[in-house]
């Protein structure tokens, strides 16, 4: 029997004596639910709530409840009631920005918990929760901040140095990356952050006898973490394997679907496996979601010279070229224009050598090339979790 059953028999004998007693049955809540008794939990809430129905900790409870059942517009009115009614407790504005950030509301999410950041002397788990907020926005510099201020404060938050080591990494801060990461997985050797943040430094260097490891560390630890999925297809795409490269890919847009240069990846898969129909449909999907991103302009000019369409990839360079006039994908596509000579069938045999293809100077290959800009490429939009 664990200690936990032992404290819920105990605190049912008490409430036997004194069924109405809103501490006992606050405390029998929580147990449940943080053994994952949701049921149970709601009975004893029901309960609580009977006894007294402005309980403060009670109401929260029943917020968070909601949450672990995935019920999260339920949660979030739960949570607004209360704030609603004035109160300003750091727990409350910290499961409000969780259950934000669970639906994606980044922005949202951001102010509730540096509300409850602002009380880290009282709820020092709000740092990793802001920092992470701030990530999600892409506002890595604050992010940055927002990670070491918590850590002076509570250098007992372990898990915060892994994702302090992750913001570096996506600051192209990569010898404070690599440090930090070293320092974690001296500590904690299967740390998720850590192992990811390693394994994306190995892709960088073409270092796949530790690039694998860490990757499947990172995948074992955390099934949902976008970025580490991201990296095990990177690994594939730098073995040839590009369609376990694709599904690898395609798991990583499972947990983190609004990440563009995911489906610039996908689409590079594609492209190198002379399959432009579904590289496009890749190359859609980002621009869909940034219309603005010089890449995915770049990526389609790439699509339309290998089905020969010479004007479209001429215009989709432009644009690429417009709004980056360093686009990775947008100057190749132009140095293919530029060899083809607007012949589909010459450029329809340039893109046959797509896979052998090298493309700088010191003769890294075109998928050397692409997985060594993802992994140093800024994330941001990953899970929750990750």
């Amino acid at each position: 029997m664990t200690e936990s059953t032992q404290r819920q028999r105990l605190l049912h004998a008490y409430l036997e004596a004194d069924p109405a007693n809103t501490h006992l049955l606050f405390e029998l809540a929580d147990l449940y639910l943080q053994s994952g008794q949701t049921q149970a939990c709601e009975e004893i809430l029901s309960r609580l709530l009977a006894a007294d129905p402005v309980h403060f900790g009670g109401r929260s409870l029943v917020g968070v409840c909601l949450m672990r059942q995935n019920r999260l517009d339920d949660a979030i009115a739960a949570f607004d009631d209360l704030r609603g009614e004035g109160w300003e407790e750091p727990a409350l504005f910290y499961n409000l920005a969780y259950a934000l950030m669970l639906q994606g509301r980044y922005a949202e999410a951001e102010v509730n918990a540096a509300r409850a950041a602002s009380r880290l002397d009282v709820l020092p788990q709000a740092g990793p929760l802001y920092a992470r907020a701030l990530h999600f926005l892409g506002k890595v510099d604050e992010a940055v901040a927002a990670c070491e201020q918590a850590l002076r404060e509570h250098p007992e938050l372990l898990p915060m140095y892994g994702l302090l080591a992750t913001l570096y990494l996506d600051q192209e801060n990569l010898a404070a990356a690599e440090i930090v990461a070293r320092q974690v997985l001296d500590a904690s050797p299967k740390d998720p952050d850590a192992a990811t943040v390693m394994g994306m430094l190995a892709i960088s260097k073409q270092d796949l006898d530790v690039a694998i490891p860490m990757l499947d560390q990172a995948c074992a630890g955390r099934p949902n973490s976008g970025r580490a999925w991201m990296g095990q297809g990177l690994v594939s795409m730098l073995q040839g394997d590009l369609e376990q490269a694709a599904d690898r890919v395609g798991e990583a847009l499972r947990h983190m679907p609004g990440h563009v240069g995911s489906w610039h990846v996908l689409a590079w898969c594609r492209i190198l496996q002379q399959k432009p129909g579904v590289a496009k449909e890749a190359l859609l999907e980002a621009l869909r979601l940034d219309r603005n991103f010089a890449d995915t302009h770049g990526g389609l000019a790439i699509v339309a010279i290998m089905e020969g369409k010479t004007i479209e990839a001429q215009q989709s360079v432009k644009r690429a070229l417009g709004l980056n006039p360093n686009s990775f994908p947008g100057l190749y596509a132009q140095s293919l224009l530029l060899q083809a000579a607007g012949q589909p069938a010459q450029a329809q045999a340039i893109h046959g050598k797509l896979m052998e293809s090298a493309v700088l100077p010191d003769g890294t290959s075109l998928q050397q090339a692409v997985a060594r800009a993802v992994a140093l490429s800024p994330f941001g939009k990953d899970t929750p979790a990750g």
